[in-house]
């Protein structure tokens, strides 16, 4: 895979002396390489063919900046958007898909600094959008006949698309599995990889964790949101959680009729099984701890919806807003940004949301900030 062109890259950019380590295991999307130069080592990513076709790479570039200046990855120091090809200085560390050894307030801890940094970025990441024009289109340009599971959960997921996609949005990683977060011996947690970083609800970065496990994602879910996640959190966490899973069926399968499993000598049949056990998990964990009430989650669209609208004056000023609850006629918020202390922050809530909810969504008595 480092053909002449790439150790081009690697002298110019690294030196003569560098020395290729060894292949790194990791996600499905690069063919990855440990290098070292001098006393420095770094990471060489070479993108697979199907990566190039979903990735914009000026964005990702753009992304990649922004999180360093997070202080939550590593300086990059070599990048083509046109091919893909990235260089990274490594973090020593482990990645956590290795380790049962790791500290949940502090992964929660990563998430929120990116989650609260109030940084916007100029792509949606539009998951649905995705998933039908890209993922699912192109799995189903092969003769292959997906399970009735598969169809099912799907029709469960897309029934719930208009709520998702409602949802409040901020600065994610979109692709937070476990493989995708260091861990250092100093205790610090670091994301690396950011092709499909963009704005979108914070709870799926949560779900993504749930890669190998869902348990891991609900987990994680419960110390994100301080041991009190919501009724809609939870709701949030299981829905997204099965389209990642659906999501990673259809890239699985792609791979597997594009030939890249004998290619890599890899079985992504088995991959897609794992995705399709694992999506029937979220499935299952959803039906468990969500009460189905149709009517109530008609009004909770409504509200989540409207909400959506408000959050355009809100944001004017660096503010926002998410939905937390809907019980009795009274709708819980949270306010964040320049709202979240804000001393206007309660007449921000009667005069502007309270009132517009009521006009908006029959059966609204009362909006007040979540505790």
């Amino acid at each position: 895979m480092i053909n002449e062109k790439v150790k081009e890259i690697l002298k110019n950019t690294l030196g003569e002396d560098y020395v290729i380590e060894h292949e790194v295991q990791g996600g499905m999307m690069n063919v990855s390489y440990l290098i070292r130069s001098g006393d420095k080592r770094y990471i060489l990513y070479l993108p697979t063919e199907q990566a190039n076709e979903m990735v914009n790479r000026e964005y990702e570039k753009e992304h990649q900046l922004i999180v360093r200046a997070l202080g939550i990855t590593s300086k990059n120091v070599y990048f083509d958007v046109k091919s893909g090809i990235k260089i990274n200085e490594y973090i020593e560390g482990t990645s956590i898909d290795k380790t049962a050894d790791i500290d949940l307030k502090k992964i929660a801890k990563l998430f929120h600094t990116l989650h609260s940094s109030m940084l916007i970025s100029k792509e949606d990441y539009n998951p649905f959008d995705r998933f039908i024009n890209i993922y699912e289109k192109e799995s189903h340009s092969f003769d292959y006949d997906f399970p009735q599971l598969y169809k099912d959960i799907r029709e469960f997921v897309i029934k719930h698309r208009e709520y998702l996609e409602n949802q409040r949005k901020v600065l994610c990683h979109n692709d937070s599995q476990r493989s995708n977060i260091i861990k250092c011996d100093d205790g610090y947690y670091y994301f690396i990889d950011f092709e499909f970083m963009g704005n979108n609800d914070p709870i799926y970065d949560v779900a993504a964790f749930g890669n190998g496990d869902v348990k891991d994602g609900r987990e994680l879910l419960d110390v994100y949101c301080n041991n009190s996640p919501s009724d809609e959190e939870i709701k949030r966490f299981y829905l997204w959680r099965m389209f990642i899973s659906l999501q990673w069926y259809n890239v699985a399968i792609t791979k597997h009729f594009r030939g890249e499993g004998e290619k890599h000598n890899f079985n992504f049949l088995d991959v897609a099984s794992h995705f399709l056990t694992n999506a029937k998990t979220a499935f299952d964990g959803y039906h468990l701890e969500i009460n189905d009430d149709e009517v109530h989650d008609d009004t909770v669209k409504l509200i989540v919806m409207t909400l959506d609208k408000i959050r355009h004056f809100l944001r004017k000023d660096g503010g926002d807003c998410e939905f937390i609850s809907f019980k009795d006629g009274v709708v819980n918020v949270k306010m964040f940004g320049a709202c979240q202390d804000c001393s206007y922050a309660y007449t921000d809530i009667k005069e502007l949301v309270e009132v517009i909810l009521q006009e908006e969504v029959p059966g609204v008595k009362e909006v007040k900030l979540a505790e």
